[in-house]
């Protein structure tokens, strides 16, 4: 897939990788495995390398295990697409949960001088996925007819 994916890319420019058809699963802990198997599956497929998909799939499993903690109260689902375009690996995620722009979040704890003792556990995912991703964008739109938190996130492939 990866020849005829370097021509299709070639040819138009953008490559869909899931045919445009959005992956539904379950935003639930037992369930990441399988989100992340598609999604490494997919950037495999767009010829990823496997030291780039180590550093994606450490984005992706901070994102998604957020969504699965936060997103929901009483559970739902997670709506996964891949795309690559001019070498840049896309992975848009949707959930119908409680609304949330990360971008308007900065990680305190990140820029905190104090003692690594004194320290609270936690609070640096956001800028952990700043920094793997080379572009994220939020959304709060309407997705199958309710409205949904949309975060699309890029990924360059490092030489």
């Amino acid at each position: 897939m990866l020849i005829e994916s370097q021509e299709l890319m070639q040819a138009n420019g953008r490559i869909d990788l899931t045919d445009n058809d959005w992956k539904k699963f379950r935003a639930e802990e037992d369930e990441y495995a399988n989100i992340r198997d598609y999604i490494m599956a997919r950037a495999e497929d767009a010829g990823i390398d496997p030291k780039n998909q180590l550093r994606l799939e450490l984005g992706v499993e901070e994102v998604v295990i957020n969504v699965m903690h936060y997103a929901y109260e009483d559970g739902g689902d997670l709506y996964v697409r891949t795309s690559i375009d001019d070498g840049k690996f896309t992975i848009e995620l949707v959930d119908h949960g409680i609304p949330f722009n990360p971008l308007e979040k900065h990680d305190e704890r990140a820029v905190d001088t104090s003692d690594i003792e004194d320290r609270k556990l936690g609070g640096f995912g956001i800028e952990f996925m700043r920094k793997k991703f080379s572009k994220v964008e939020y959304s709060d739109e309407p997705f199958m007819g309710k409205r949904a938190n949309r975060l699309s996130m890029t990924f360059e492939p490092k030489g």
